[in-house]
């Protein structure tokens, strides 16, 4: 071999070993940020919860108000549902709040078990009495603290181990292929 293909052999090796290692990163920074948007759903829901609770507003309304409280990522899928009310695109309500999470699956990092924790919300929503979707959302909100509360026990546990198990892997690649 000469001195040009032995360098280029080196070089991708540490790249080899650069991607391992941004992968282990890449997926802990995906849980980190999935546990974040629970939180925003939690708070959100909450949020929802007071509108429709102590201001008497309406579904629609209450959607806007806590969707412009957290304008990027979560909260334009409260004003996509708001706008879809106000546009009576459908009668049915789950249709219309699927299709707001549809909207922005790309751009979360949510779990197909989150999703589905979520349509539980359009389940009850709008045409119950005012008491019936409160414990709706107390049930939705539970349900989602739970799942938090876990995926964080997880993602203390599994962080470290995600981060060095990508440098590891990419090691243990680099010494197989030298």
């Amino acid at each position: 071999m000469d001195k040009g293909d032995e360098e280029v052999k080196w070089l991708l090796l540490v790249l080899i070993f650069f991607a391992c290692t941004v992968v282990g990163v890449w997926i802990d920074e995906d849980q980190r940020k999935r546990i974040k948007e629970l939180e925003k759903f939690i708070y959100l829901f909450e949020l929802l919860k007071a509108e429709i609770d102590y201001q008497l507003t309406p579904l629609k309304e209450a959607c806007v108000q806590a969707g412009q409280r957290e304008e990027r990522g979560i909260g334009k899928i409260f004003l996509n549902f708001a706008n879809q009310l106000e546009a009576k695109e459908s009668v049915d309500l789950n249709a219309m709040w699927m299709g707001a999470l549809e909207a922005y699956k790309g751009q979360l990092h949510l779990q197909e078990k989150d999703y589905e924790m979520l349509s539980a919300f359009s389940g009850a929503c709008g045409y119950l009495d005012k008491n019936m979707q409160k414990r709706n959302l107390d049930m939705i909100i539970e349900k989602i603290q739970r799942e938090r509360k876990l995926s964080e026990e997880k993602y203390e546990r599994c962080s470290k181990l995600n981060k060095s198990l990508g440098a590891l892997i990419g090691a243990a690649l680099v010494i197989f292929l030298i």
